[in-house]
C-alpha cells in the first residue's frame, strides 16, 4: 500500500477537481455539513492546511484561532487550497513528527497530522460534493489506508465529540466501511 505522502496526494487531487466545480453561485449553498455553506467549508478546508502547518512549526492551538476566520475563498480558493498544502507539505519536511503538537481536539504526534489532513480532505470532499450534487470518488485504495493509517485518529476525535457514531457498512466495499466508521451515510 502506498505511504502517507501518496495518499495526501491522492486526497489532495480529490478535493481540488471538485473545488475547481464551486462556482460562485454554488458558495452560498448548503454543504454536506450541518450549518456549513459551501463556503464556509472551503474555508474550512483550507485553513486547516495553514493549521496544521502552524503546528507542526510550533505554535499552540490558541494560536491558530484566527485561521478560521479567514475568507480563503475571496482571494481564489484554488490558489489558496495550493498555497496551504505547499505550507503544510513544507512544515512536514521539516518537523520531528515524533514531537507532539497542541491540536484543538488533544495533544498527539506530528506524525498523525498526515493522516488527519488527508481524513479532512476526503471527506470533506463529500461533503462538498452534497453542497454541488457532485460525484465523489475516493479510490478503494484511499479508503483502505484511512480504515487502517486513521483508525485510531477518528477513533481520538470521534471520543472528543467531532465525529458522529459508527453505523452499519451497507456494503463490505472500502469507501462503504469508511463511510460507516466515519459516521456518514453512502
Amino acid at each position: 500500500m502506498p505511504g502517507h505522502e501518496e495518499m495526501l496526494a491522492e486526497a489532495e487531487m480529490m478535493w481540488a477537481s471538485v473545488l475547481h466545480q464551486v462556482g460562485d453561485d454554488r458558495l452560498s449553498v448548503p454543504s454536506g455539513c450541518p450549518d456549513w455553506t459551501n463556503r464556509d467549508l472551503v474555508n474550512h478546508v483550507i485553513g486547516g492546511g495553514h493549521r496544521y502547518s502552524m503546528l507542526l512549526d510550533g505554535a499552540s492551538a490558541a494560536e491558530t484561532v484566527f485561521t478560521r476566520d479567514v475568507d480563503y475563498v475571496a482571494d481564489g480558493a484554488i490558489t489558496e487550497f495550493w498555497r496551504s498544502e505547499e505550507m503544510l507539505r513544507a512544515s512536514v519536511a521539516a518537523a520531528d513528527l515524533s514531537v507532539h503538537v497542541d491540536h484543538r481536539v488533544g495533544r498527539r504526534p506530528g506524525r498523525d497530522l498526515v493522516p488527519m489532513r488527508t481524513m479532512e480532505l476526503t471527506l470533506h470532499a463529500l461533503d462538498l460534493c452534497t453542497g454541488i450534487d457532485a460525484e465523489w470518488r475516493p479510490s478503494d485504495e484511499l479508503a483502505g489506508y484511512l480504515l487502517s493509517d486513521a483508525a485510531a485518529i477518528i477513533e481520538d476525535i470521534r471520543a472528543a465529540g467531532a465525529f458522529a457514531p459508527a453505523t452499519e457498512s451497507v456494503s463490505s466495499s472500502p469507501i462503504d466501511r469508511l463511510l460507516a466508521f466515519a459516521g456518514r451515510r453512502p
